[in-house]
């Protein structure tokens, strides 16, 4: 557990290694890592004003128990947000992991306001590979936008397929479902404009490669999503 009188001074060193992150990522433009600047920022589009409201409680036992409910907002985000949270925190000298809430596990998929089903990440395995494959032809897919950048030393890329569905949706089904691909450590592209059509997953357990023909774009982790 965090020791009393700590949990506001976790919460700010948050805020500091977030200042530290984002001067690093882009420190060079030549190795500029757009994603992690972004993502660090918006740590903070919810969390500024819990933050403050902590700072500025009357008494100490007010601004711990602020202090420690922001922690709790901020973990409740999921599990990469958590995890970002605990290493931060460790490598400021404040130990998160046991005082934050047993983690929530995370739905496999979500619906808006609107009614709208949005599915949440998953790695891509041989298993969610025949999953999609099932619902989704992926063969007949086409590419809707295809994004490499540079993320420090490395280079990532997104990849999103509309896909039709092998199922009936019914007649409000709208526009076809998009599937959506995050690349990490990229090694190499090769994408061919005039053939945008026509996908294949070939599944190496434990992970999969993502081929687009004539693209092959080999990733150590790719995460997918299909929107349905």
């Amino acid at each position: 557990m965090i020791r009393r009188g700590t949990a506001l001074r976790a919460l700010g060193s948050l805020l500091d290694r977030s200042l530290v992150q984002i001067a690093e990522a882009s420190a060079d433009a030549r190795t500029y890592d757009r994603r992690t600047v972004n993502e660090v920022a918006d740590v903070w589009d919810n969390n500024t004003f819990p933050l403050f409201h902590a700072a500025t409680a009357r008494t100490s036992i007010g601004r711990e128990r602020r202090a420690r409910a922001a922690l709790s907002w901020m973990a409740d985000f999921g599990p990469e947000r958590r995890s970002w949270m605990v290493e931060q925190a460790a490598a400021a000298g404040h130990p998160l992991e046991r005082s934050l809430p047993p983690p929530i596990a995370q739905p496999r998929r979500t619906r808006d306001f609107r009614g709208h089903v949005t599915p949440s990440a998953r790695p891509l395995t041989a298993e969610a590979a025949l999953e999609l494959a099932t619902g989704y032809d992926v063969a007949a897919g086409e590419v809707r936008s295809l994004l490499i950048e540079r993320a420090g030393e490395r280079l990532t890329g997104s990849l999103v397929l509309i896909v039709p569905r092998r199922y009936d949706a019914g007649p409000q089904a709208g526009d076809l479902p998009e599937l959506h691909l995050w690349l990490e450590d990229v090694t190499g592209v090769h994408f061919a404009s005039d053939d945008r059509r026509g996908a294949t997953l070939p599944c190496r357990a434990p992970q999969c490669a993502w081929e687009r023909r004539p693209a092959l774009m080999p990733a150590s982790d790719v995460t997918a999503r299909c929107a349905a």
